[in-house]
């Protein structure tokens, strides 16, 4: 009951913040034009992401960046955390997710996958005060909860960033960016642990059926070199390459 009680006031507080910066920065009309659409309403005005040359098939995303609506969504989500837009883009996530888990358990014994935000480097999560691709990982998660599905784990500081890099958006080509990222990532822990105590399941495993299935999650994918890097990171501890796959919300 007092757990309950604390949900609500902690809901209704940041709601009340949300309200009252409504009020002290006017949102530009294309922000309030986004949040009013909606998931279903993003979905119809936002084109797809176009198909992107990259080294594996294993990464995708949904919608197309280039696009002035999407740009402007992102940037709300990136930079200023909006709750609403961070709600609506993940439960189309959480959608496009699972419309791929069916085939990927067939044929990749692809199996109760462990979500793993891309991290942010400590300075600058110090300076925005959050990641967004945990903003979105944990959305994941209550959108799974909410629908009574038991589909994901989530290990927040599993992969890190051990060293400041200049954003990516501002590295001029896809050459350059790979080497702006080399070695950035690396694993946290990898000891073997038991993320479901009931089911026994462990992180780490030299059994190739039992191996942990791994997603990672990112907002936008440029050339591809930030997710390739988590990827390097993941399969230098001795994942199986088959076992990982990367989604974001745009490319």
């Amino acid at each position: 009951m007092i757990n309950r009680t604390i949900k609500h006031l902690t809901e209704f507080i940041k709601q009340a913040i949300e309200k009252i910066a409504d009020l002290l920065i006017p949102k530009e009309k294309r922000v309030k034009y986004l949040e009013s659409l909606g998931p279903e309403g993003l979905f119809d005005k936002i084109p797809r992401a176009e198909n992107f040359d990259l080294d594996t098939d294993k990464i995708k995303a949904i919608f197309n960046y280039r696009t002035l609506l999407c740009r402007q969504a992102i940037w709300e989500i990136k930079y200023r955390a909006n709750q609403k837009l961070i709600r609506d883009f993940s439960l189309l996530l959480y959608e496009f997710i699972l419309e791929e888990l069916t085939d990927l358990e067939t044929f990749h014994n692809f199996r109760n996958p462990i979500l793993i935000p891309i991290p942010s480097s400590k300075t600058r999560a110090r300076e925005k005060g959050f990641n967004q691709t945990i903003l979105i990982c944990q959305e994941l998660i209550k959108i799974d909860q909410a629908r009574n599905g038991n589909n994901f784990t989530l290990l927040e500081n599993f992969l890190i960033k051990k060293t400041d890099t200049e954003h990516q958006a501002r590295v001029s080509n896809r050459q350059k960016r790979l080497k702006n990222l080399v070695n950035t990532f690396l694993v946290k822990s990898n000891q073997s642990l038991a993320l479901n105590p009931q089911k026994g399941s462990a992180l780490v495993s030299n059994k190739p059926w039992n191996s942990p299935s791994f997603i990672i999650i990112d907002d936008v994918i440029t050339t591809g070199a930030t997710m390739n890097e988590a990827f390097r990171a993941l399969k230098k501890i001795g994942l199986s390459p088959r076992h990982i796959r990367g989604y974001a919300l745009a490319h």
